[in-house]
């Protein structure tokens, strides 16, 4: 599994500002090249460029599996026409924009905020194929921003009970462990993005953290 320390627009908040599944990274078009070229390097994947709704934070309006995206209301219809002609699937999520930090999912299953109306979860279900369940994590309605999860493993808020993070764990089907990035951050979904392959901490991310990253996405 590769790993690295990095930033994105200049930030360690790598999660803000791109999302990856297995196939794809999405980044913004502002991204410097050796950036981009370091998430497709350390990832294995193809990175796609562009914006949402005007904005850069793509990790925070944006989030899939596979070639599949469920982004933000925010989007534009030339948005979402460049990103089908890249062939990537978009799925528009109504209600709340920051659709990114309220979702987290990998191929086995999905967590959603309270805040997402039923009626989108049941878009999101067929569109993607996997089953949600809504769920706080630890005591926020971010699971998205709280929770970096691969088909493999995950990292989560280190304040989650015990009881939630084996729910967590039941739901995505995968093991993990709380943590920080970024020296203290608790929303590690905004400091962290991975894949099966590799996995990206923010440039603050200490040595104790990245040890307990490389553990939780291990998922041993």
């Amino acid at each position: 599994m590769n790993f690295s320390r990095g930033t994105i627009r200049s930030s360690p908040y790598v999660g803000v500002f791109c999302t990856v599944t297995e196939q794809l990274a999405l980044v913004p078009h502002s991204v410097v090249p050796k950036e981009a070229k370091m998430v497709e390097n350390i990832l294995n994947v193809k990175v796609v460029r562009a914006n949402i709704g005007n904005s850069t934070l793509i990790g925070v309006l944006s989030k899939g599996i596979k070639n599949k995206f469920a982004v933000s209301n925010l989007i534009e219809d030339t948005e979402v026409r460049a990103l089908e002609k890249e062939g990537l699937e978009v799925l528009k999520v109504q209600g709340f924009t920051s659709t990114g930090n309220l979702i987290a999912l990998n191929e086995k299953g999905g967590i959603a905020s309270p805040l997402i109306a039923d009626s989108e979860i049941e878009k999101m279900h067929k569109f993607f194929g996997i089953k949600f369940e809504k769920m706080m994590v630890a005591g926020n309605d971010l699971p998205g921003a709280s929770i970096t999860v691969t088909n493999k493993g995950l990292i989560c808020h280190p304040n989650i009970a015990e009881n939630e993070l084996l729910k967590v764990q039941k739901i995505l089907r995968v093991n993990g462990t709380p943590t920080t990035a970024n020296y203290g951050d608790l929303f590690v979904g905004n400091s962290v993005i991975g894949n099966t392959k590799g996995a990206i901490a923010g440039s603050n991310t200490s040595g104790i953290e990245l040890s307990k990253i490389d553990e939780g996405l291990r998922g041993e």
